[in-house]
């Protein structure tokens, strides 16, 4: 199979290199035929000039008239010229005009020869002629030459001497070594032209192979071109499709949004009258059931709080994502300065140690990146067990972005839930073990998302958490902050420099 589809391409370039050969031989022959052209015209008339100039008249007694070579030059001269020249303007590059050219143009050498008297140095018109011949690229044309010149001087050697070379005797011998001289002439030539038409056909070759190429190259580019159209007009339809579905998908979670909203919201008065009536009824009977009875109230009671904190919690997640978000420069110190403040109980009950480095401005919502830090310490002083909490909130900046955290000597976790905490309603203990709704690291995630950064965890079961999250800086420079006490508990500020 490929050695026949080389071979067709090798087939191929042959006949465009034939084909390129012959446009350049046709072309070079056309150009040469209107040079000759011109130069017949201008040897006519040179010829007519040197009639004139050499044997104006003679004299024959009394009486004076125009020498027989300024005839010769005009009439004869004019017909050699006539038919060269009227080939040329009719059928310029065709076989026969080349071939009467080297006629006309070999007359014209005999011609001039005779009208300067058989000198020597109008023979070289001769040598000079099939010079210019040559340029034909064609060794036939130089062989009709030869064979009229050398023609032209046998016959005319014998019949007129004095014509040719100024002689009366002699003519043999002359003619013999004027033929000779032409023929080592046309040896050389006969060698340029062939070593000129192989240049040629080599030249033919190269431009055939690079045309080929050339093709090939425009094949793939072209293939090459659809495939990168199709590929792009796929690519469109797909994001146009990824498109639509995102719309979609912002439209459902917009009116899940809504409708957690809503069925939170509306929960809310029924929930808050099930909690209350049920307290309500807890008082009204008191003492009047039995021990089951009044535990399985409590049930009630303890299961109606519970729905509303959910509904709460449920509805300050919905908010997250509806409330507008304010983007302004925030300073993260008064944040972590008004959420330390919210949580001051618990700070003083637990006996927390809290320190912090020094944080820089950022670009946000203030109310939501204090409840971010409210969250994430409130989980750090939670989930402790037998152990005083130390909780340290960092800020690093690692490659122009900034990373703050909390970082805790808790319970830790295991590795492969640090993705399902931040889901809602994901708890990895039960309520029996430490209180909350499993929505906060939600919310937590969806501040961090609303700011165009990441939040994630990294922490190892046994020995704390360190919880890390990104933000877009207002300004590279840290704010330092002065030290704050809260309650009786101790917070110490320690400036630890951004890396």
């Amino acid at each position: 199979m490929l050695s026949s589809l080389n071979t067709s391409i090798s087939a191929v370039e042959s006949a465009r290199a034939e084909e390129l050969l012959r446009d350049q031989q046709q072309t070079l022959h056309t150009r040469t035929d209107r040079v000759f052209a011109t130069l017949m015209v201008f040897q006519w008339v040179a010829g007519i000039a040197a009639a004139v100039w050499l044997s104006p008249h003679t004299w024959t007694g009394a009486m004076s008239e125009t020498h027989l070579h300024v005839w010769a030059a005009v009439f004869l001269g004019g017909a050699i010229t006539a038919a060269p020249v009227l080939l040329v303007w009719l059928q310029p590059g065709h076989v026969l005009t080349r071939h009467v050219v080297a006629v006309g143009q070999m007359l014209t050498s005999g011609l001039l020869i005779h009208l300067s008297g058989g000198r020597i140095e109008a023979h070289f018109h001769i040598f000079g002629s099939l010079a210019f011949l040559a340029c034909y690229r064609d060794w036939r044309v130089m062989v009709t030459a030869t064979l009229v010149i050398i023609g032209d001087h046998w016959i005319r050697g014998w019949l007129w001497p004095e014509s040719v070379y100024g002689v009366l005797s002699g003519a043999s011998m002359r003619s013999l070594e004027h033929t000779g001289w032409i023929v080592f002439e046309d040896i050389f030539l006969f060698v340029t032209i062939r070593h000129s038409v192989l240049d040629m056909s080599r030249n033919a070759s190269i431009q055939a192979r690079l045309e080929s190429i050339n093709s090939q190259i425009e094949q793939e580019v072209r293939r090459r071109t659809e495939q990168l159209s199709q590929s792009v007009a796929k690519t469109v339809i797909a994001s146009r499709k990824l498109l639509e579905a995102n719309n979609m998908l912002e439209e459902r979670n917009d009116e899940l949004d809504q409708f957690t909203y809503i069925a939170s919201h509306d929960l809310q008065e029924p929930v808050r009258k099930l909690v209350s009536f049920s307290q309500l009824l807890e008082q009204d009977i008191d003492g009047e059931l039995n021990e089951d009875a009044q535990r399985d109230l409590g049930f009630i009671v303890d299961a109606a709080k519970r729905m509303k904190t959910l509904v709460q919690a449920l509805l300050d997640f919905s908010r997250i994502g509806r409330s507008a978000m304010q983007q302004q420069s925030v300073d993260l110190n008064h944040c972590i300065d008004d959420a330390l403040f919210a949580l001051d109980l618990r700070i003083q009950e637990t006996d927390a140690t809290i320190t912090r480095d020094e944080f820089p401005i950022v670009v946000g919502d203030q109310m939501m990146l204090t409840q971010l830090y409210q969250n994430l310490i409130s989980n750090a002083l939670k989930f402790i067990k037998d152990k005083t909490p130390q909780i340290h909130l960092t800020a690093s900046c690692v490659n122009d972005r900034w990373v703050f955290g909390v970082r805790d000597n808790g319970i830790g976790m295991k590795k492969e839930y640090t993705d399902r905490i931040f889901q809602p309603f994901q708890r990895l203990h039960g309520r029996s073990e430490y209180e909350g709704t499993g929505i906060g690291l939600s919310i937590c995630k969806k501040t961090v998302q609303r700011h165009e950064g990441d939040i994630w965890v990294e922490s190892e079961l046994g020995a704390g958490s360190h919880f890390l999250f990104s933000l877009q800086t207002h300004q590279p420079e840290p704010v330092p902050v002065a030290p704050v006490g809260v309650g009786s508990a101790a917070l110490e500020i320690a400036p630890v420099s951004a890396s």
